[in-house]
């Protein structure tokens, strides 16, 4: 701009000066054209080109603003065509954020009419529409989405809910499934595949989705969260109890329980599976020890009544057998370890070693019981499902983290 400025102060200079000069110069300009001659002093013509000049330069830049207006107002009008479906947008995003499915439909069709920008006000209309319950044209605008290879994943995501909604598990699968493998990473999508196949008991797909998720956790952040550790716990040992019912494959069946097991050694309805298991093929002396092993990583009534079994001794040295397996730490497994031997000898009428362990345990500390972390109710035994909230594989044996009515199950 400066250099530019520059530029028109030095020509208009030198301008100034050349005609300066040739003003002041003596002598008369003579034109002689078809017969006719005209005649003026020399400072008259100089005055003259000058101001033609001037005249030719004003009619140039007249004409080209002239030429460049009809453009410069369209740029002004779609500019505030573009803010107005900007606008429109924006409070559409935000009704459908509040649950106001009429105003977001508004401001969808507005947004849609004003913007050229059909992956946007597309994906606001399928929203909006989903919103207001009206299914088909979701599932219209969600099929345009997916058609669209931009917005194929946003698409596919949005037939899969539509799909889950309307308890079309097969519909659902299929869309869960292309979202997964258009992104990989995308955990919604994983989820709902994951949950879909807990719903029919495919334990065996289940497992096949949950591997290609914790692997990409893994690629991505290096740990992998604790429910997904839990439902792939869950699996092996659900995969292994079909593997035992449908098939009778006692081999398979320990692979995934012994699975089941190096995920969480705690995992108690893996234990005890897993246990029958040996001692159904005359494996006493490893049920014995998967068991005594369990004992002290997570002290359960059902592993004790299982030890004095398979001990076959006398009640004394079975409690003495017991209390040696009670673990050091950490404390709230030690006064659970407490609370059973205490039960235990009672039971068989050792008197003294039950008072002593009762006298151990705190009684104002919570009870361990089966806990689902997302509803936070209470059960009594495990179930591949929560029987509150439905929550694939979301029960944990654990001192519950608020109190909570205990369900029967």
């Amino acid at each position: 701009m400066f250099v530019r400025l520059l530029s028109l102060f030095i020509s208009i200079m030198l301008a100034a000066g050349a005609a300066s000069w040739l003003m002041a110069q003596p002598g008369i300009l003579s034109i002689e054209w078809l017969g006719w001659q005209m005649e003026m002093p020399s400072s008259l013509a100089v005055t003259l080109v000058v101001v033609l000049a001037f005249i030719l330069v004003f009619f140039d830049r007249l004409q080209r603003a002239l030429w460049s207006m009809p453009g410069l107002l369209g740029g002004r009008w779609r500019e505030r065509r573009d803010i107005a479906g900007h606008r429109a947008l924006t409070l559409g995003l935000m009704a459908v954020s509040a649950g106001e499915p009429v105003e977001a439909r508004k401001q969808a069709a507005r947004a849609h009419r004003l913007l050229n920008a059909p992956q946007l006000t597309g994906l606001l209309s399928a929203q909006a529409a989903h919103l207001a319950g009206d299914h088909a044209a979701a599932h219209r605008y969600f099929t345009a989405l997916k058609d669209d290879r931009d917005t194929a994943f946003l698409g596919q995501i949005g037939l899969m809910r539509l799909a889950v909604d309307a308890k079309d598990a097969p519909s659902a699968l299929i869309a869960a499934r292309k979202a997964l493998d258009l992104k990989p990473q995308s955990a919604l999508a994983a989820a709902q595949l994951l949950q879909l196949h807990a719903d029919q008991q495919n334990w065996t797909a289940a497992l096949e989705v949950i591997a290609i998720v914790i692997k990409d956790r893994k690629k991505q952040t290096g740990t992998v969260a604790e429910s997904l550790v839990l439902q792939q716990t869950a699996l092996y040992y659900l995969d292994g109890l079909g593997a035992l019912e449908t098939e009778q494959d006692t081999v398979r069946a320990t692979g995934q329980f012994l699975m089941a097991l190096s995920n969480d050694p705690a995992f108690l309805p893996a234990i005890f599976a897993l246990a029958d298991l040996y001692l159904h093929n005359d494996g006493k002396r490893k049920a014995i020890k998967l068991l005594e092993t369990s004992f002290a990583l997570v002290p359960h009534a059902g592993i004790a009544d299982r030890l004095q079994v398979l001990w076959d001794d006398n009640d004394g040295n079975s409690i003495a057998r017991l209390i040696k397996l009670i673990p050091k730490k950490p404390e709230p497994l030690q006064q659970a370890a407490y609370h059973i031997v205490s039960d235990v000898a009672a039971s068989n009428g050792l008197d003294g070693e039950a008072k002593r362990f009762r006298a151990l345990y705190d009684a104002g500390m919570a009870a361990f019981c089966w806990q689902c972390g997302v509803c936070k109710s209470r059960h009594d035994s495990w179930h591949s499902h929560c029987p509150a909230c439905g929550q694939f594989a979301g029960l944990k044996w654990q001192q519950p983290e608020k109190v909570t009515p205990l369900l029967g199950d």
